[in-house]
């Protein structure tokens, strides 16, 4: 009997109507249903934010869009989606509000408090007492 090395194991296929979403530079790699937001997802797959709005009025979430395409369901601020620190051609979205129409990477730099929520960012744990 001859030993046959095993193949890698191919990656996951998405789901029919999901989107995979990379969140640089912490690498972290989402799949997002159609009827979700990037930080619903997240939330879904057991990650965490210290931020509340979701509603995109306050641009805590705010993070460049490197690759993709993403929509939203109802409208947002132009002012608050691009922000002051917005450079030429650099596209920018609201994670909490953004749907991806295909799959997304974002950005997240120092200066976008989004960072900060992601610092935290892993598998939400339990509290042991």
């Amino acid at each position: 009997m001859t030993d046959t090395p095993l193949a890698p194991a191919a990656a996951s296929p998405t789901p029919p109507g999901e989107h995979q979403v990379t969140v640089l530079p912490n690498g972290i790699r989402i799949s997002v249903r159609p009827d979700e937001s990037i930080v619903d997802a997240l939330r879904r797959q057991g990650y965490r934010s210290r931020y509340k709005c979701r509603r995109g009025g306050c641009g805590a979430c705010r993070a460049t869009l490197v690759d993709g395409e993403v929509d939203y369901r109802t409208p947002v601020s132009a002012s608050v989606v691009d922000g002051p620190d917005r450079e030429p051609g650099q596209q920018k979205c609201l994670p909490c509000r953004a749907f991806p129409q295909s799959d997304v990477t974002i950005e997240l730099g120092e200066r976008d408090r989004l960072v900060d929520v992601l610092a935290g960012f892993g598998p939400s744990r339990q509290r042991t007492t």
